[in-house]
């Protein structure tokens, strides 16, 4: 038996009866080599820092589990890269579920604005039909909240299909002056007249 191999079984012995000058010099020992291979894992100073000091807390709690013949250094590499695994996995839950419920909260809110902006130009929109000379608004609803044809409309009121084309052609070019930019909006919702 080399001087490293008696080296470690005297110092797993002392550790496993409680000696606390041993386990620091366990500590002393191996805490730099330990602490680089946790921030290799993590690339984290403090998460590094705590995946060690738990390492360390873990051999002395389970001290009376160590077997025989265990080399340390091996036992607290595997005890940091389990520690660092948990973490990972509990990492990924939280930031799961803190990314789920920011979507969920970001898309209600997108929504609850997009209904009420949708709203607002409905509202706009019915305003500015309201404002079309009489006939252009009668005509213009009949076609667009009625779904009725030009023909249908000349039919209904009594006028001729080129009346009912003017009529609308009147009715689209003053709601494109009044609403401007907003334009692009009233032809989604030209089915929501009331």
């Amino acid at each position: 038996m080399n001087s490293n191999n008696l080296d470690e079984k005297i110092k797993v012995e002392a550790i496993q009866k409680g000696d606390r000058k041993a386990f620091k010099t366990v500590i002393e020992s191996y805490y730099n080599e330990i602490y680089w291979y946790a921030k290799s894992l993590s690339r984290n100073e403090a998460l590094a820092k705590d995946l060690v000091q738990e390492a360390f807390f873990k051999l002395w709690k389970k001290r009376d589990n160590i077997k025989k013949g265990t080399i340390l250094k091996g036992w607290l590499y595997k005890s940091v890269r389990n520690n660092f695994l948990d973490h990972v996995k509990k990492y990924k839950k939280e930031t799961y579920f803190f990314e789920t419920t920011y979507a969920e909260t970001l898309d209600h809110v997108i929504e609850r604005e997009y209904q009420e902006d949708l709203k607002h130009k409905v509202e706009l929109v019915e305003k500015e039909i309201e404002q079309l000379p009489k006939k252009c608004n009668q005509v213009f609803k009949l076609s667009k909240k009625e779904g009725l044809t030009n023909t249908e409309i000349a039919e209904h009121l009594g006028i001729s299909i080129k009346t009912v084309e003017g009529h609308l052609t009147k009715a689209l070019k003053i709601l494109r002056e009044k609403l401007k930019e907003k334009i692009q909006v009233l032809f989604l919702i030209l089915g929501h007249v009331r």
